[in-house]
């Protein structure tokens, strides 16, 4: 998992850097493999004015899923990040999870189909036999 962290309108410290990837790493520990690129813009949206303007967007690549897209606002950017990334993280876990039943169901489907041609084949045999013994 690729982990890009940008910032608009201030500056991005190191610590502030190694927080995100940290948290991120936490967030999306269990679903590690099904992430293949995450990008982070933190942003302050009202500049020096103050308020509820810290906020945090995650993007998140997913494999087999369309993207994800998590956005929080909040008046502390710890607390933008905190929540941007749990929300993520339940996220990715619902889509992986929904991927998951998906791709069962349909082999479920698959199998059911073919039991039931297996039946129909062996039906047919059946009839043939009976009809050419006389029975």
């Amino acid at each position: 998992m690729k982990v890009q962290v940008k910032a608009r309108h201030f500056s991005l410290t190191k610590e502030l850097k190694q927080y995100v990837k940290k948290r991120l790493k936490f967030a999306l520990g269990t679903r590690y493999e099904q992430v293949k690129r995450v990008e982070v813009m933190l942003s302050d949206i009202n500049g020096p004015k103050g308020g509820e303007d810290k906020r945090c967007q995650i993007l998140l690549k997913i494999k087999g899923q369309t993207d994800v897209v998590v956005d929080d606002v909040q008046s502390h950017l710890y607390s933008a990040i905190d929540r941007a990334a749990s929300r993520a993280s339940r996220t990715v876990s619902k889509r992986v999870t929904r991927l998951r039943h998906k791709a069962k169901r349909f082999k479920d489907a698959v199998q059911t189909i073919r039991t039931s041609q297996r039946d129909r084949y062996l039906k047919e045999d059946y009839d043939e036999y009976t009809m050419a013994v006389g029975g």
